[in-house]
């Protein structure tokens, strides 16, 4: 194994260490751009200080032995009373909820709970500390209906608490239409101060569903589970659904395409999650999302097996909030595929979210056009893009981590819906598309990419908007893992 320094160079610019200072954890956990402050979190300090953590049990969840007091058969029972207690006995404090080993096939919702005024949070943690031993795992993806996902996991719903109930009818609602990215999750966080630890979360699904009586068919479009039987589809482990100061601890989330998600429904509003000491997996975007998330002694590791092209993050950060997706002191690993050791996989490209047309690029439509609206619309030759849109920029700073050689060492970031790069950073644009961005650093290039445009639509941008870059480095190390 050969650890090499990286260089700053145009397509992998490296940040000094005044700015690199600025990524601590103990600075990004505290900052919040919301005037009502609320920033006094700093997870990881007490575990750098020796403090030990607090498990004391309030409820169980052991199907194994049902004679323990407060004890459940699954996961989303336990959370349920929970909810209830809280709410009926007027419980302000955290709520710890301790899982037996095993594996547990149920998708596992935890919906904000507020009492008396008060946040009330909630920790979920497995009795082994080896998160191998305890295992979420459910096969669901994008593609499945909402008919589909009602009679597959409406049972598990039916006596839960309504603020419970209420997640899982936002879903079912859809009908025969697909569930989307969204609702494909293992595991929904809305709980403000929520906790996991020591577990596995897991999306099973892989795209090869077809079950054997209907493999040989060309007339079946879904499998018997209502899920399309071909196809590379959006398959989230675990979302953090807009909740605030949400820890993982000792988790492996285990996916393959949009493993993680994190999103805060209000683009300009930090929300911010906390994943120390996780094993993450997965190919296509596999963290994303448009909140605040640090990463600390992770293990990230890009899977080759099924595509040739692998994307750690996609970040879509509005312009106005400071930090993005943040990994410090991580370890970028591979699965050993072929596709993996050819080296030209990406630490990742920044999410155009909701892009329906594109100010950026020459296109060849006649007459094509692009004008600033509430909307994210387009219909051939006109499109219209949505502010919220426009400033989906995307951040992502890597510091002090080892990056594995099947990540191109000359390009790591790539475009949105563009071209792609050589392993040796030579770059192939693609034909344009309606949703292409290129790859942009910070602010500089955002306006250099739109500056008449940006001038017509009457909006103006200065380094105060984003003062810090979009996507940098500092202190990495390329290894030959």
């Amino acid at each position: 194994m050969t650890d090499q320094p990286i260089a700053s160079t145009p397509t992998r610019p490296q940040m000094s260490k005044e700015l690199a200072a600025l990524y601590r954890p103990e600075v990004v956990l505290n900052h919040d751009e919301a005037p009502e402050g609320g920033a006094d979190w700093d997870p990881i300090a007490p575990v750098l200080k020796g403090i030990p953590r607090s498990l004391k049990p309030d409820y169980c969840v052991d199907p194994g032995d049902m004679t323990k007091p407060d004890c459940f058969a699954s996961i989303q029972q336990a959370i349920s009373q929970a909810v209830r207690d809280a709410k009926g006995k007027s419980l302000s404090r955290r709520l710890h909820i301790e899982i037996a080993p095993g594996t547990y096939n149920e998708l596992v919702y935890v919906p904000a709970l507020e009492v008396n005024g008060q946040k009330v949070p909630i920790t979920l943690y497995a009795r082994d500390t080896d998160a191998r031993k305890t295992v979420i795992s459910v096969d669901i993806d994008q593609g499945l209906t909402a008919d589909a996902y009602t009679m597959r996991f409406g049972s598990a719903f039916l006596n839960t608490e309504p603020s419970i109930r209420a997640m899982f009818e936002e879903v079912s609602a859809r009908g025969d239409f697909d569930i989307g990215t969204t609702n494909s999750c293992v595991m929904r966080v809305r709980n403000d101060g929520f906790e996991a630890l020591n577990l596995t979360i897991e999306n099973s699904y892989n795209e090869d569903r077809l079950t054997p009586d209907i493999a040989d068919r060309t007339d079946v479009a879904r499998n018997h589970q209502g899920q399309w039987a071909h196809g590379q589809h959006q398959a989230v482990a675990v979302l953090i659904d807009a909740a605030d100061r949400v820890l993982f601890d000792n988790v492996r989330l285990l996916g393959d395409q949009d493993t993680l998600y994190f999103k805060t429904n209000e683009p300009r509003k930090t929300v911010k999650s906390c994943f120390r000491n996780c094993y993450i997996e997965g190919d296509v975007d596999f963290i994303f999302g448009n909140s605040t998330a640090f990463f600390d002694h992770c293990e990230i590791r890009s899977k080759g097996a099924r595509t040739s092209d692998t994307y750690v993050a996609a970040p879509s950060t509005n312009i106005h909030i400071t930090y993005g997706i943040v990994f410090w002191d991580c370890d970028f690993t591979h699965d050993d595929s072929e596709a993996a050791l050819q080296g030209s996989f990406y630490l990742g490209r920044q999410w155009f979210e909701r892009v329906r047309a594109t100010p950026y690029g020459s296109s060849p439509v006649p007459g094509y056009s692009c004008s600033l609206d509430e909307l994210s619309h387009y219909e051939e030759p006109t499109g219209t893009i949505a502010l919220k849109t426009l400033e989906a920029v995307g951040k992502v700073a890597v510091l002090h981590s080892r990056i594995g050689r099947h990540i191109n060492r000359f390009a790591p970031w790539t475009d949105w819906n563009g071209g792609e790069f050589d392993k040796d950073g030579t770059y192939h644009p693609a034909p344009w598309a309606p949703r292409f961005r290129p790859v942009q650093y910070g602010i500089t290039d955002f306006n250099r990419h739109l500056a008449g445009w940006l001038k017509q639509q009457g909006l103006a941008y200065d380094e105060q908007d984003a003062p810090l870059p979009f996507i940098a480095e500092y202190g990495n190390e390329t290894t030959d893992r």
